[in-house]
């Protein structure tokens, strides 16, 4: 017999182990499920991808991420496989041991069976086939055992097809057209940019032009898997590095901390105090060291804001205040303001620091060399036309709200 696979451009056990990658979002948890070894589910993954000429999953931030050509894959892998769970399901009315098709079956069964079933013998079906006799036999057993039923009943006619044979038929026609279409359907995908784009944001940075440069990627390029997450930086940093994100925003440091890593300046902005609208502060304190014991917002150790904050107090020697209340994001921090008597130490562009939230007011003391720069930081030797076109898209909408000021 010729090989059946070779009708069909994934193998069943390649479904499964595609759909449970990405269900359980990793190779090794994949491979506890389906109880096969890792490096089983490697060689699966990359003979398919090998199969297909695509690349199924990326190194992700929370484990393998689809590629949009994954996307499609895995629809297709799904389809096939729920519809192989849905008629093992109603096989097990007929049984009270446990079933076995969905874990095992591969495309040689389905292919015999159904053959079999249509020319309603195993001679002739191994003959259509390029199979013996036998080894037709030996497979219509291997279902038996998976199913613990009878397929077919013996005549003088031939083999008459049971209730289970004839399902089994049916599943084949059913998930034969889904494989057999794939190669066409990822041929077919838009002419356009594809992939994935994952972008890191430092705490308080960028919240407001990312989701525009997303949604004008999205309307031109909807092929495109876009991700944005939220992290500290050594976090992101160490994701850039080992490709689980594409790139990150937020306040740019004195340069970067790893050499393979650069740094492209995106927008001015400047830090700000912050309180309550109506906080007595804001007729009070006139400078820093009005500031001491008050209750403070500010972001985690080791940011850039941080370190300005804490060279505020150092300036007028005295020790940053330890009642110092972190937090990871610029709308929490806000919102906290308004509901306390805390003053907060962000930073805002000139767009943002206008459109400010009438409950909240910038408190009117001058800040020492307030100056501060948002940038991208990317990976040197890891850059593309995506990710080119998400910083036109992230200074396009900068240039925007620029203009609207």
């Amino acid at each position: 017999m010729s090989n059946p696979n070779s009708h069909f451009p994934l193998t069943l056990k390649q479904c499964r182990v595609i759909s449970e990658i990405m269900k359980k979002g990793t190779e090794k948890d994949a491979s506890s499920s389906l109880n096969l070894s890792q490096s089983s589910i490697s060689r699966a993954l990359s003979q398919a991808e090998q199969a297909l000429q695509v690349t199924i999953f990326t190194r992700g931030w929370s484990g393998a991420e689809p590629t949009s050509a994954g996307e499609v894959v895995i629809s297709s892998c799904n389809r096939i496989l729920q519809a192989i769970f849905d008629t093992e399901r109603q096989l097990q009315d007929n049984t009270m041991a446990l079933l076995k098709l969905k874990t095992y079956v591969e495309w040689r069964h389905l292919l015999v069976i159904e053959t079999v079933v249509k020319v309603g013998s195993a001679s002739v079906a191994g003959q259509a086939l390029g199979m013996t006799q036998p080894a037709v036999s030996k497979t219509l057993k291997e279902l038996e055992n998976m199913l613990q039923q009878p397929l077919f009943s013996r005549a003088r006619r031939g083999l008459i097809p049971l209730d289970a044979a004839k399902q089994l038929a049916s599943l084949f026609l059913r998930i034969a057209p889904v494989a057999q279409s794939l190669p066409n359907e990822l041929k077919s995908l838009p002419n356009q940019l594809t992939g994935r784009l994952s972008v890191g944001m430092l705490s308080f940075s960028c919240q407001d032009i990312v989701p525009i440069a997303f949604a004008s990627i999205f309307k031109q390029h909807s092929a495109i898997r876009l991700q944005a997450m939220q992290g500290p930086y050594h976090m992101l940093a160490n994701a850039l590095r080992q490709g689980e994100i594409d790139c990150f925003l937020g306040l740019m440091r004195k340069g970067p901390l790893h050499p393979e890593l650069i740094e492209l300046p995106l927008l001015t902005a400047q830090y700000a105090l912050i309180a309550r609208a109506d906080h007595p502060i804001h007729t009070t304190a006139k400078t820093i060291n009005d500031l001491v014991n008050e209750r403070w917002i500010v972001a985690r150790h080791g940011t850039p804001i941080r370190d300005y904050f804490e060279s505020l107090f150092h300036s007028i020697n005295n020790k940053p205040p330890i009642q110092a209340l972190e937090m990871l994001t610029f709308a929490s921090s806000e919102e906290l303001v308004i509901h306390s008597d805390a003053i907060a130490l962000l930073f805002y562009d000139e767009w943002n620091i206008k459109q400010l939230n009438p409950r909240l007011k910038q408190v009117p003391i001058s800040l020492p060399n307030p100056e501060c720069t948002i940038g991208i930081t990317l990976h040197k030797d890891r850059q593309s036309e995506l990710i080119n076109r998400f910083i036109e898209e992230l200074r396009t909408a900068i240039a925007n709200k620029q203009n609207q000021q």
